[in-house]
């Protein structure tokens, strides 16, 4: 019989079933980028916040940065700090329904060891000297030395997060494979179109699904839309549901939807610093004098607010955490005119023939950062009133860091790394070849007493230690003047009415989608 000849009886029950299934909630979010092959080992092109939604660590930070359990229940550190022994959470699967247990923990350190220098900028694949399985669901780490970042790093979004061991290509060697993302984290990765969208469904086998009532979001969808108009008007159209991430909104953007009674704004607490480094390799910044009057020309809250209005704040030390307010640091230099063309050997006076040959300097920035562009401008004007020039230098991501890491720069904007990397990671990285800080350190005559004050705060199992070794490297650093901390930069968020849950913390790559919920109609 012909479908269309079906008695009307048929086709009511057909009906019926399909009102009967529940419908399918899904958020939408809009990136400049797809997400990556979300290689758990991976770096480049590697959306972090995606791989946080995939994978998970032993430990990880909540909305504070404290360290808390996650795939590992607890934990118990050796006096020495040389063992961590770990209690792993039994009844976790990963999304492929495959168990979560010892052995696969074992396999993804293996993993890593193998490729220990591709991880070089975290102190812990250095001093990591092996990973054993005690029974089932315990595991110890074995350092040759202390280190104590460890668990900070162990809550990194990468490299120290868990692929299902199927996933493994047989050499173990995820930098030459790109792997199946399979982890135990809250959603997977179903379907992904290059240059147009993502598509993530909620892991079935999600082990803490129950904290939240079940995960609201059936799926998370993220469309690929680069141009910040673009993405305010597929805002404000419907297409999207949220505009979420410090480098995704613009600041007037911000500003602007904050009055539109359809969408709800978010701002987090700080959690990382813009600084304006000076790099001491340049010949022009050798002398300290001239790297402070530099400084001192630079007005940190009118170019705080110009930039950001009320989205920062104007940052007057080289980390934010309040945890380091108790040291008593020395400050950094404060604005004034007069002293900074005094510290730069020039009279305070606009006769240029009583002054000494003009100092010329080149400012890097990242050129498609609409904020760096304005900072670099307004820093430009600034200096200008005390007689240097400032050539702006405009440069894409890659040769940006490029620059940076080979010490091509004069001057440059960069930022610190936010939790769980300060300090002691981000310190331990001014040793690594590769970073800013290596430039900057290796330019420094307390060089050395730098390298031994950041080996003893990352060895020492002492806590007043580790606070007079982190005392006195803030102290050379800020003395140094290579660096100036100008602000300290909160993450955005703009979503419509309605979504519920939204609870910023201070982790830079975190966007909590099972945490978020919609009240029933």
């Amino acid at each position: 019989m012909h479908l269309r000849y079906l008695p009307v009886w048929v086709y009511m029950i057909a009906w019926s079933v399909l009102l009967a299934q529940p419908s399918k909630h899904t958020i939408t979010m809009a990136s400049s980028d797809n997400v990556g092959a979300l290689n758990p080992q991976g770096y480049s092109k590697n959306a972090m916040f995606a791989q946080n939604m995939v994978y998970e660590g032993l430990v990880k930070l909540d909305k504070k940065g404290d360290i808390i359990p996650s795939l590992a229940t607890s934990w118990i550190v050796s006096d020495d700090g040389t063992t961590y022994t770990f209690f792993l959470r039994k009844n976790v699967r990963f999304s492929n329904g495959e168990v979560f247990n010892a052995d696969a923990v074992v396999l993804n350190f293996t993993s890593l060891l193998k490729n220990r220098e591709r991880h070089s900028w975290a102190g812990l694949m250095q001093a990591l000297k092996q990973v054993q399985k005690l029974d089932s669901h315990t595991i110890r780490l074995t350092l040759k030395h202390p280190y104590t970042p460890t668990l900070n790093e162990l809550a990194a979004v990468r490299p120290f997060r868990f692929l299902a061991p199927s996933a493994f290509p047989s050499d173990l060697d995820l930098i030459k494979h790109n792997p199946k993302p399979i982890g135990t984290g809250a959603y997977m990765l179903t379907e992904s179109k290059l240059g147009i969208s993502d598509t993530f469904t909620k892991n079935p086998y999600y082990w803490d699904a129950d904290r939240y009532g079940g995960i609201y979001f059936d799926e998370v969808a993220i469309k690929v839309i680069f141009d910040p108009n673009a993405k305010l008007a597929a805002l404000k159209t419907g297409q999207v549901d949220i505009l979420y991430g410090q480098d995704m909104i613009p600041i007037e953007i911000f500003q602007s939807i904050t009055k539109d009674k359809r969408f709800s704004t978010y701002l987090s607490p700080p959690i990382f610093t813009t600084f304006l480094v000076l790099n001491p390799a340049s010949s022009k910044l050798a002398k300290t004098s001239v790297r402070q009057g530099i400084s001192m020309g630079i007005n940190k809250d009118d170019l705080v607010y110009g930039v950001y209005a009320n989205l920062a704040k104007k940052a007057d030390r080289f980390y934010g955490l309040e945890s380091l307010a108790a040291l008593k640091l020395p400050s950094f230099p404060i604005y004034d005119k007069i002293l900074a063309q005094q510290a730069l050997e020039q009279k305070p006076t606009n006769d240029i023939s009583t002054r000494s040959e003009p100092i010329v300097l080149e400012l890097l920035f990242v050129s498609d950062n609409p904020a760096q562009k304005m900072l670099a401008e307004i820093i430009q004007a600034q200096l200008k009133e005390i007689g240097i020039t400032i050539r702006l230098v405009g440069a894409e991501p890659t040769i940006y860091r490029n620059r940076q890491a080979s010490g091509a720069f004069e001057l440059a904007l960069t930022d610190s790394w936010g939790a769980p990397y300060e300090p002691l990671s981000h310190l331990y990285s001014m040793k690594t070849r590769g970073h800013i800080d290596y430039v900057v350190l290796n330019a420094l005559a307390q060089k050395q007493t730098l390298y031994h004050l950041i080996d003893t705060a990352i060895g020492t199992t002492d806590s007043k230690a580790l606070q007079n070794a982190l005392k006195n490297i803030l102290t050379i650093l800020t003395e140094s003047n290579a660096y100036l901390p100008l602000a300290y930069q909160r993450n955005k968020a703009i979503m419509r009415k309605g979504i519920k849950g939204v609870n910023m913390g201070v982790l830079v790559a975190e966007i909590p989608f099972w945490e978020w919920y919609e009240e029933s109609q």
